[in-house]
């Protein structure tokens, strides 16, 4: 770290921490404690934040676009509406954290902690959250077409009306997920875990999704998809003559 970079974090550190509409656009603030801090509003694209500690700060709006979040902590922080498109994420610890509205489009989240998020109406559209904890997050209406979420753990997540198609579930928990209304449409769901899911009124849901996933009796289909148990883990999936795929 240069004395430059290492001057501002002891000067951010130090100060009250109210840093709204502020530009740090490329700042090397790895590793700095900013516990509660005001930053909405601010400029920190670019900037490298690894290892950052941001616990219950305020960013909503900020601009942290092809920032490197790489292992920070945004524990409970309020990134409301946030831009952080194309950021390096991994490892991300987020638990709680507000990202509605947020636009994480583009992004690296592979192994990040985003459980019990708000993602309502989130963006994110083309990211890899492979391996990421996505436990009872809140995503209805988020837009997650083309993302890759292989092996991650999504179990109880709300994704009501969600976008996804084409989206990578290879592998996935998503037991009691509720995709009511999610738009499934050459999405991959290969070995997912659907058991207990809510998948009532998905739309573009076929019958080759289903028999490359695991359900169970539980689980809910569109009315135009009949299962037909011949023991207790294996079936077959029939297209009803009321067949409809919106």
């Amino acid at each position: 770290m240069t004395e430059d970079s290492q001057s501002l974090k002891e000067k951010l550190e130090s100060s009250k921490k109210y840093f709204q509409n502020a530009d740090f656009k490329g700042a090397d603030l790895a590793g700095a404690e900013l516990k509660g801090a005001l930053l909405g509003g601010a400029d920190l694209r670019g900037a490298n934040m690894k290892k950052i500690f941001l616990g219950d700060a305020e960013l909503a709006k900020a601009n942290l676009a092809e920032a490197n979040l790489e292992e920070a902590n945004l524990n409970s922080a309020d990134l409301n509406k946030a831009n952080l498109k194309g950021a390096n994420m991994r490892a991300l610890y987020a638990r709680s954290a507000d990202l509605r509205g947020a636009n994480l489009s583009n992004a690296d989240l592979t192994k990040s902690n985003l459980r019990q998020c708000s993602l309502f109406k989130a963006w994110m559209k083309n990211s890899d959250l492979s391996g990421a904890n996505l436990q009872n997050v809140k995503g209805a209406q988020s837009q997650l077409q083309d993302s890759k979420f292989c092996g991650a753990k999504m179990e109880g997540a709300d994704l009501s009306g969600a976008r996804m198609e084409g989206a990578n579930f290879e592998g996935a928990g998503l037991q009691v997920a509720n995709l009511s209304r999610g738009v499934l449409k050459n999405s991959n769901l290969k070995g997912a875990d659907l058991k207990g899911a809510n998948l009532r009124y998905a739309i573009g849901l076929t019958k080759e999704q289903i028999e490359s996933a695991l359900i169970d009796k539980n689980t809910l289909l569109p009315q135009y998809l009949k299962v037909e148990w011949k023991s207790e883990t294996e079936f077959e999936c029939h297209v009803s003559k009321e067949k409809r795929i919106y």
